[in-house]
């Protein structure tokens, strides 16, 4: 009777010694704004050499660079780094993926939008909303690595749903081969914890495991953003920066200033 009482006490033990971690884990947010320092000129038109009757409508222009309110970088990632087959802990509220598809459309022959998030199993849903019928897309997904590549024509009103598997470990660029000025850049990852900064250069990432960790930077025009003074330390060359995020509270990055000369501005 002794040994089966000590038996079920160990046991106990071992599920409470189980349970105490997730229940006291901690979590905080970071948010900040990029903001683009120097002038970056106006956007240059777009030369549209195809479909150009109804491409030309539009008012193209070139978007590597898009700065926006109060200087801001528009389409910058921030998230968060992860060694390769490293794992997060993930906070109760964001494990769930859903079956609510990210969405990037062809529409006046641009993608929109320009910089897109997806979790892994998350279906990704590419559509082809031209009001022209006789206007065709086609989305290549160029530089995926980690899961295999696709180059699928398009139609209107037959969208072409994908899920991948695997993490990405930088924005992977999408592109149409009809019209080579559009493209797309699409980060894939298997936690939450990633953002595009919005047109006020502003992100926010929200219910991070409380700690230490490490930040990619990343804009399609430079890849890695390095040299930025991010919580008291400057990016490496690969764009990353360590943060520590605090339990309970919010890591206000504030203004980050990116330089023009990254830009070749």
């Amino acid at each position: 009777m002794k040994t089966q009482l000590t038996a079920r006490l160990l046991a106990l033990m071992f599920t409470l010694a189980a349970i105490v971690p997730a229940a006291a884990a901690e979590w905080g947010s970071l948010k900040g704004r990029l903001v683009f320092d120097g002038d970056p000129g106006k956007p240059a038109a777009i030369n549209v050499n195809k479909d150009g009757e109804y491409c030309g409508k539009h008012d193209l222009k070139d978007e590597s660079i898009t700065v926006g309110e109060k200087g801001g970088l528009t389409n910058a990632f921030v998230y968060l780094y992860v060694k390769k087959n490293g794992k997060v802990a993930i906070h109760p509220g964001l494990q769930k993926v859903g079956d609510k598809p990210a969405v990037l459309d062809n529409k006046g022959c641009r993608f929109e939008p320009r910089a897109l998030l997806v979790r892994t199993s998350q279906p990704l849903e590419i559509r082809n909303s031209e009001t022209d019928p006789s206007i065709g897309h086609n989305t290549n997904a160029l530089t995926l690595f980690a899961n295999p590549s696709f180059n699928n024509l398009i139609p209107q009103g037959q969208p072409f749903i994908v899920k991948f598997q695997k993490r990405e470990a930088r924005p992977a660029e999408f592109a149409c081969n009809i019209h080579p000025w559009m493209k797309s850049y699409v980060l894939i990852s298997d936690h939450p914890y990633m953002a595009v900064t919005g047109r006020d250069g502003s992100f926010e990432i929200k219910d991070l495991p409380a700690g230490r960790h490490e930040f990619n930077f990343w804009h399609e025009a430079v890849g890695n953003l390095k040299n930025l003074s991010v919580g008291g330390a400057k990016t490496s060359r690969k764009g990353r920066g360590k943060l520590k995020i605090p339990a309970g509270k919010t890591l206000d990055l504030g203004d980050v200033k990116v330089p023009a000369k990254l830009f070749g501005k």
